[in-house]
């Protein structure tokens, strides 16, 4: 069960459309590579800040819809292993890796 809502920000940010080329990370330019929280409603300032210092990288997907899902999982498992209570989170995926 889920203890948390996880609120998909409104922008899936994909740097490039088709071209095939690469980031200066290495990363395909046409495909979404990381995972990203970017804001989060935790009630302690500390929880706030670890929890948009996450990041994930390592997959290449093409299409939006698959990225978005694994990135759910993502947060989700994250949220999961390190708070009792969750808490609304919002997050994101894009071309590049995680810096």
């Amino acid at each position: 069960m889920n203890r948390f809502l996880a609120v998909l920000s409104a922008c899936a940010v994909l740097t490039a459309c088709g071209g095939g080329g690469d980031n200066s990370d290495g990363s395909k330019a046409s495909t979404y590579s990381s995972c990203t929280i970017t804001q989060s409603d935790a009630l302690l300032a500390e929880d706030r800040s670890k929890d948009i210092s996450q990041c994930w990288d390592g997959v290449d997907y093409e299409e939006q819809n698959l990225a978005l899902n694994w990135c759910a999982e993502k947060v989700s498992a994250y949220i999961d292993s390190e708070y009792v209570f969750g808490h609304s989170v919002e997050y994101q995926v894009a071309s590049t890796n995680c810096s």
